[in-house]
Parts: C-alpha cells; structure tokens; sequence
C-alpha cells in the first residue's frame, strides 16, 4: 500500500510493442522418415537407450513407492 508520503514514481514506461508479424512461411523443420526408410544406427541406439533409462526410472519409482 502507498501512502501519501511515498515519491511519485519518476517516469512510467509504455508496454514494449509486439513485432510485426513476417510474412514469409516457416521453413519445415527436418522430416521425419518415411514408412520403411532406414533410420541410422546412431539414431536407433539413441532411442534404445532413452527407452531404457525410462523405463528403469519408471521401475526404480515403483520399487521405491511399493518399498
């Protein structure tokens, strides 16, 4: 709460204004394989090991939460 005492703030800034929006579409972002393309073994291992790691985080939970 302000009281009467308190200074006035010096200056009041306007909101920033919002850009104008571009014209120009978006590039689309890389694709995703089509059915039946081959992805890299780079790419498989990487979604191997991320389905691992979720999968003992979701077992080390329930482990934890029934222990």
């Amino acid at each position: 709460m302000n009281s009467h005492e308190d200074e006035p703030a010096a200056r009041r800034t306007p909101f920033a204004e919002k850009p104008k929006p571009d014209d120009t579409p978006p590039e689309p972002a890389g694709t995703p394989p089509a059915a039946g393309e081959v992805q890299s073994g780079k790419t498989v291992l990487l979604n191997w090991c991320i389905m691992l790691v979720g999968f003992c985080a979701i077992a080390l939970a329930a482990y934890w939460l029934l222990g």
